[in-house]
């Protein structure tokens, strides 16, 4: 079996691309973290590959409210080679999709994510991920990082489906030789809030922001589909914690 994944050094991706060499020993793992211009990017066309996963994005909510145009030339206008391609060679295809897709019109990312679910080849998977989390992960713009590291300076009344990066990989590791197609949720589908997070990670003593506009309230995954597959989620972010609860 012969694997693309682009993103293969970024949050997620590093994850599944080690995942992916340890598991797929007789396979052939190519990673590839795209140029400015992925037009220059020279799919194979005598021997195409198998399965491409797709994961480079932004993926940065904030950023997408005040640099939309950038969300647009990188996640939708980057991706349209990756689908074409899938779709000439009848590639299977995996994409990060988002939860912000139930809301898209609301900030530039989801847009992005609501635009490639309509671009994306037939023999594809649009994964919509949920709120995707790791402890020490090395984007410091994520929450959970930043009540990590004391360096969060708000909290907000939203209710997160948060998702442990290790259940990402496992959904992976599921719809790679599946033959599902369409779109799907990749979380738990048992919301924690921010505040009670918060307060078990010793940061519930921050002041709440009420005004978040292009932010949901809520999310909360359906993730039926993909437990029909085998899948389940296996770490609750509540677990991941030390109990430092604030007073």
């Amino acid at each position: 079996m012969r694997i693309m994944l682009t993103g293969h050094r970024g949050f997620i991706g590093s994850y599944v691309f080690d995942f992916l060499q340890d598991k797929f020993k007789s396979s052939l793992i190519e990673g590839v973290d795209f140029p400015d211009d992925i037009q220059d990017f020279n799919f194979p066309d005598d021997d195409p590959y198998d399965v491409v996963i797709h994961l480079a994005a932004f993926a940065a909510l904030r950023d997408s409210i005040e640099n939309p145009n950038k969300f647009w030339e990188n996640n939708v206008e980057k991706s349209k080679p990756i689908f074409d391609y899938c779709r000439d060679n009848n590639v299977r295809c995996l994409y990060a999709s988002s939860a912000a897709v139930y809301e898209w019109w609301i900030n530039a990312y989801g847009i992005s994510k609501k635009v490639n679910e309509v671009q994306a080849p037939p023999n594809s998977v649009g994964m919509r991920f949920f709120n995707v989390y790791a402890e020490r992960v090395s984007r410091t713009d994520m929450l959970y990082r930043m009540l990590e590291d004391k360096t969060a300076t708000y909290l907000t009344r939203h209710k997160r489906d948060w998702i442990h990066v290790d259940d990402i990989v496992s959904a992976i590791a599921t719809l790679i030789p599946s033959s599902y197609t369409g779109v799907l949720d990749v979380g738990t589908g048992d919301p924690v809030s921010v505040i009670d997070l918060a307060t078990k990670m010793g940061m519930g003593h921050l002041p709440i922001k009420e005004d978040t506009p292009g932010e949901r309230d809520i999310t909360c995954a359906d993730p039926s589909k993909l437990m029909e597959l085998g899948w389940r989620p296996t770490i609750n972010i509540l677990d991941t914690v030390k109990t430092n609860e604030s007073p």
